[in-house]
């Protein structure tokens, strides 16, 4: 599933069209989403921003429980729906800058989370977690992905969990002999393999940024967790110093240039890729969860097998090797949290992996089964990241957009062997300062 760039925006009119999903009488006033309960008043409604459209997740998950649990206790509920990500941004930072946030709302873990902590609206989701005992009955990977950097606590909820792998034709791989890859230098001998004998290797998404800077973090990743990425932020770590981030530069480039993707990869976007792969062409193809329904066909015909990101070869790996992460989380307004939101979060809490499943088609973040009713392909992949410790790191996250920007124009060379690894590396470390 892709991780979204956060940015610094000034407070400004907001003139993004938005959805409002009324569960009752109430309307949004000028200020935001109405007026919520405040100290020593009866609450009489819920009010959430959420991100996503009525057929998102976030509106399948957040959206139902909230409008279940207010007819329940006879309460009205304001929904405000922000589809796009820059109108959502926008739009919360105006919220936040004002200090006229909802009782929820969607609030990545990065800047935006700290200017909402700033104003003493986040409510310590860990502690609460723990209150009601389900603290430990979350995947530890998706905690990991919430965990605050700066005090170790946990302040937000996930939208659910996703998980990042590798999909693979099972057909064309028996037609050659081939196993699954354990390592990238078994993967890359797959590839060759798979071109010597006329087959695509590999469909990605080349338009998208994110694909091949997926490629890029991988063998740092599998190595160093979010150790390289934060030491070359800092200053601290180098491409050319890090093995793992050599290695990683090493895998882009011997994709690209080899030819082990699809032709045409750059001018692909996301969407395309799926089409190509669960439409019959190539052999492998990185997905995810998100994928799961297009999936269904060639899974079904015996076609399609999954497998973890590979191991680098010659360093240790941690042991988690399924990306996962917690999609667009969501925190509770402290400045808002009376009983009746407590009640809530119990009931949220309760009713999530039945809403994920049953509503969403998506992971839970809780431990619990997954259900028959969620199909043979969740139930296959499940086993992969059931007892993951840590997550995954994305770097169009932790990159600040100048940065970001200058290493993907350097991908772009890359992959295509316009530059080799060792200059990648060697240019893509004066981007930073120690």
């Amino acid at each position: 599933m892709r991780k979204k760039r956060m940015i610094s925006l000034l407070a400004a009119v907001v003139t993004a069209a938005s959805l409002l999903a009324g569960c009752g009488s109430s309307s949004a006033t000028a200020g935001g989403l109405g007026e919520t309960a405040g100290s020593g008043s009866q609450r009489k409604k819920i009010t959430a921003l959420l991100k996503g459209s009525e057929t998102s997740e976030s509106n399948m998950i957040y959206g139902k429980a909230i409008k279940d649990f207010c007819q329940q206790k006879g309460l009205d509920c304001e929904i405000e729906l922000v589809p796009t990500d820059a109108d959502y941004i926008t739009k919360l930072q105006l919220y936040i800058n004002s200090n006229s946030l909802p009782d929820i709302y969607g609030c990545a873990n990065g800047s935006l989370s700290a200017a909402a902590q700033e104003i003493d609206a986040m409510v310590n989701i860990g502690e609460e977690l723990k209150k009601i005992g389900k603290y430990d009955s979350m995947n530890q990977a998706i905690i990991d992905f919430l965990t605050d950097a700066k005090d170790g606590q946990m302040y937000l909820m996930p939208n659910a969990l996703y998980a990042e792998y590798f999909a693979y034709r099972k057909d064309i791989f028996g037609q050659y002999g081939l196993e699954v890859p354990k390592t990238w230098d078994e993967f890359l001998n797959v590839c060759k393999v798979l071109k010597d004998n006329g087959e695509i290797p590999l469909i990605v998404g080349g338009k998208e940024n994110w694909q091949l800077m997926r490629y890029l973090s991988f063998a740092p990743w599998r190595v160093t967790h979010d150790g390289f990425i934060t030491g070359y932020i800092s200053g601290e770590d180098s491409f050319e110093k890090n093995e793992a981030a050599k290695a990683g530069a090493g895998l882009l480039y011997t994709l690209g240039t080899e030819g082990y993707f699809q032709p045409g990869f750059l001018s692909t976007d996301n969407t395309a890729n799926g089409e190509l792969f669960y439409g019959g062409t190539g052999a492998m193809m990185y997905s995810g969860s998100g994928d799961i329904a297009k999936a269904d066909e060639l899974y079904g015909n015996g076609q399609l097998g999954f497998f973890p990101v590979p191991d680098v070869d010659g360093m240790e790996n941690m042991e988690t090797n399924v990306p996962l992460h917690a999609g667009f989380a969501y925190a509770f307004n402290k400045q808002t949290y009376d009983d009746v939101m407590e009640e809530f979060f119990q009931y949220l809490c309760n009713e999530f992996t039945g809403l994920c499943y049953d509503q969403a088609k998506v992971f839970s973040p809780f431990n619990d089964p997954v259900p028959d009713s969620a199909g043979a392909i969740m139930k296959e992949v499940y086993p992969f990241f059931e007892n993951a410790k840590q997550s995954w790191v994305s770097w169009d996250d932790k990159l600040d957009s100048a940065t970001l920007t200058k290493l993907v124009d350097l991908q772009q060379l890359l992959v295509q062997g316009q530059i080799t690894p060792d200059e990648y590396c060697a240019t893509a470390d004066t981007y930073v300062t120690k």
